[in-house]
């Protein structure tokens, strides 16, 4: 398994001091106040250059090369890796440990919401072949009758496809139940990745340089954002969430890992993702909120039959739930609704409380494995 945090020049070098010895430090003669003066540009690590180092170390997983993978469920897949192998390579960052379950169910919800487009898209595709050959007067017998072939195929994509009732205008590429599915896929991937950006960069700072170092330095983070020669990758976009606001949760979190007080620091770091990025990304989006609604209440009620997604974490590196325990579940009143932070939040915090327990009992096994499972990049 390759190294989550990965060596950099920087790591051994100290911050506020120059990267170079002075002789080796190219010197010009520049004209100065009237007079040709010797400048010798010496080079010096600051926070702002660590930062770009640890943006670019986040930018590289979700944007190899600089091109952001095209396929949100491959992005997501090298997410929960990541999330996975920061947990193997230092137990003390437990949130990760969650958070790479927590990622891979939001690759479920990518398949869900994929697999729902592409059914409503296979009924679409084989009614419209049946009809073609229908307007044509086709009675006549065709080898295997092609008619009664086509309308067969299309009654089993209908039956496949769950979605009850649907519309597609005249010209327009998706249905209506397509591009509600769409949206939350879109929308699911964002937030995906936008929280990615956030957190494996104060994560590197920390493990590479330590507590007090990111204490000094976490002011200094919104600086590199909008530089015209280094540009942060920010999908999500500065009018939402402005890009890496020292957020009092953070050094709370990281003081928490610092005291051993693991617990604690989940926390912290919980509520900084949900209150301070996902909040703000996905759960005050109000088309968002309302599909949320939609498929809560629809799941609750069990109407339309089969449609809906039940909102559940499932410890384990599939998607299907299992009954040993270690399959979460929202509240499932109908009145619940997930985009209210106050709610989410004892769902989130019972999954952390769940997970921990897990870790410190005979389940642990079966928890590493399943994230060993993640951090290979397996599909859930």
């Amino acid at each position: 398994m390759t190294q989550c945090f990965k060596d950099h020049p920087s790591d051994t070098q100290r911050l506020f001091h120059n990267t170079l010895p002075v002789c080796e430090c190219e010197t010009r003669v520049i004209e100065l106040y009237d007079c040709m003066t010797a400048v010798t540009e010496v080079p010096v690590l600051t926070c702002e250059g660590l930062w770009r180092i640890y943006q670019r170390a986040a930018e590289e997983i979700v944007a190899p090369g600089g091109i952001l993978i095209a396929d949100p469920q491959a992005r997501n897949r090298a997410i929960n890796a990541t999330y996975a192998r920061m947990w193997l390579e230092d137990p003390r960052f437990q949130w990760a440990g969650l958070a790479a379950f927590a990622s891979k169910q939001v690759g479920c919800g990518l398949l869900h919401a994929a697999d729902s487009i592409g059914k409503v898209e296979d009924e679409f595709s084989a009614r419209r072949q049946w009809l073609e050959v229908r307007s044509k007067g086709s009675h006549f017998e065709l080898p295997g009758d092609e008619e009664s072939q086509l309308y067969e195929a299309y009654h089993k994509a209908s039956e496949h496809n769950l979605v009850p009732a649907d519309i597609r205008f005249e010209g327009e590429p998706q249905s209506v139940a397509q591009e509600q599915f769409q949206h939350v896929y879109d929308m699911l991937a964002l937030g995906n990745t936008t929280l990615f950006l956030d957190i494996f960069p104060l994560h590197a700072f920390y493990k590479k340089r330590g507590f007090e170092a990111l204490k000094t330095c976490l002011k200094n983070r919104p600086i590199i954002h909008g530089h015209p020669k280094f540009p942060v990758l920010w999908p999500v976009g500065q009018e939402k969430v402005t890009f890496g606001r020292d957020h009092d949760e953070i050094l709370q979190a990281f003081e928490a890992l610092e005291n051993g007080d693991i617990a604690l620091s989940v926390e912290f770091f919980a509520t900084h993702e949900q209150k301070n990025i996902l909040q703000p990304t996905l759960y005050e989006e109000p088309r968002m909120v309302w599909l949320l609604r939609s498929n809560h209440v629809s799941y609750v009620t069990g109407f339309p039959s089969g449609v809906a997604q039940a909102i559940e974490l499932t410890l384990t590196s599939q998607c299907q739930p299992v009954d040993d325990g270690r399959t979460i579940s929202f509240d499932r009143s109908v009145l619940a609704n997930l985009a209210d932070l106050k709610q989410r939040m004892a769902f989130v915090l019972e999954a952390a409380r769940r997970f921990d327990q897990m870790l410190h009992d005979e389940n642990r096994h079966a928890l590493e494995h399943s994230i060993k499972h993640i951090a290979a990049g397996a599909a859930p």
